[in-house]
C-alpha cells in the first residue's frame, strides 16, 4: 500500500483566509479553553466559512476541515512547539473533492466524503494513519455507501456509522468488519422535519444532530434510555442555537469541548463550549 507522510501536505496557503498559525503552540491551536459561554473558535486564525467543523486528534495537535473555498480537506498539525500551515492534505493527491473529515475513535484511520460526479453523489473513504504516515483512500466493505448520504457523519466507539440521507439519519453497523444494510432511526429522532449532521458519541448513547423544524437548522440531543432505546430529543439552549443556522455538531475525542457552525455572524463559522454544557440534557 503506498503511504505518503502526513507532513507531505500539499502547503496549498488559505491566502487571505488564515493568520499567523505558525506562531500557535499548544493542543487546540493555543486557544484559551472556553468556558460555559459559546464563543468563536480561533477567530481569524482559521478560515470564517466552514462546510466541515474542525476535528482534532485525542492529544489536540492535528487538525482537519474543510473550507467553503478550499478544493478539498485540509490539515494541520504542531510539529516541534508550532502549527503546520494549513494546507491540502496529500489524501487530496488520490481523490477529489474531499470533504467532512472524521477521525476514527482510536484516530489510527481518517474517514471523509468525496463527492463523485458521475453517480451525483457523496461516498465515504478512509485512509490509515501509521506512524506519521496516511495511505491511499480506500471504500470500507460493506453496505455503508448503499444509501445516498450527505455531510457530516460519525463513528461509534464500536465502529458504527451515522450519518444522514434525504432528510433522515441512519446508522450502519459495523459486524466482523463489514459495515451492515444502513437502518433508519425511530421517530425520537426523524421526523416529518429533515435532520442531518449526526454526532454520535464513543458510547453510541448520546447523539447530537441538526433538524430544520422552523425554517431553519438548529441543534438537538437525544440519549437512550436503559433499554438501548432513543429517547425524544430535545432542542439545545444555553446560547448554542439562534435565530440563523446551527448544524455540524462534534464533541472532541477527549471529552472536554462541544463545536459546531453557526452563521450567527453572517459566515458559517466554528464555534466551541465546554461540553459540560450538554450534560443537563
Amino acid at each position: 500500500m503506498m503511504l505518503l507522510r502526513i507532513s507531505a501536505l500539499v502547503v496549498t496557503l488559505l491566502a487571505g483566509q488564515v493568520s499567523n498559525i505558525e506562531k500557535m503552540s499548544g493542543p487546540y491551536l493555543g486557544q484559551e479553553p472556553p468556558g460555559e459561554e459559546v464563543v468563536r473558535f480561533a477567530r481569524n486564525i482559521i478560515p470564517e466559512d466552514l462546510h466541515s467543523v474542525p476535528v482534532f486528534s485525542h492529544d489536540g495537535k492535528s487538525m482537519y476541515f474543510k473550507s467553503m473555498e478550499s478544493d478539498g480537506i485540509i490539515a494541520s498539525k504542531e510539529v516541534a512547539g508550532s502549527w503546520s500551515p494549513p494546507g491540502l492534505a496529500s489524501i487530496n493527491n488520490f481523490i477529489d473533492n474531499t470533504d467532512d473529515p472524521c477521525l476514527s475513535p482510536d484516530d489510527s484511520r481518517l474517514y471523509f466524503t468525496s463527492y463523485d460526479k458521475e453517480h451525483n453523489r457523496d461516498f465515504i473513504y478512509f485512509c490509515e494513519l501509521r506512524n506519521g504516515k496516511i495511505s491511499k483512500p480506500e471504500l470500507p466493505d460493506g453496505q455503508l455507501n448503499s444509501i445516498d448520504m450527505h455531510w457530516q457523519f460519525s463513528m461509534a466507539g464500536n465502529g458504527n456509522i451515522y450519518y444522514a440521507a434525504n432528510g433522515n439519519i441512519y446508522f450502519s453497523e459495523l459486524k466482523d468488519n463489514i459495515y451492515q444494510d444502513p437502518l433508519k432511526l425511530d421517530s425520537c429522532i426523524n421526523t416529518s422535519y429533515s435532520e442531518c449532521t449526526p454526532y454520535i458519541n464513543p458510547e453510541e448513547n448520546l447523539m447530537i444532530f441538526a433538524r430544520s423544524a422552523n425554517g431553519k437548522p438548529d441543534l438537538y440531543i437525544s440519549r437512550k434510555d436503559k433499554s438501548g432505546n432513543w429517547l425524544p430529543s430535545k432542542q439545545l439552549q444555553d446560547g448554542i442555537n439562534s435565530e440563523h443556522h446551527e448544524m455540524c455538531p462534534r464533541v472532541t475525542a477527549d471529552g472536554k469541548y462541544f463545536f459546531f457552525i453557526s452563521s450567527r455572524e453572517g459566515l458559517f463559522s466554528a464555534y466551541w463550549v465546554d461540553a459540560k454544557v450538554i450534560e443537563k440534557y
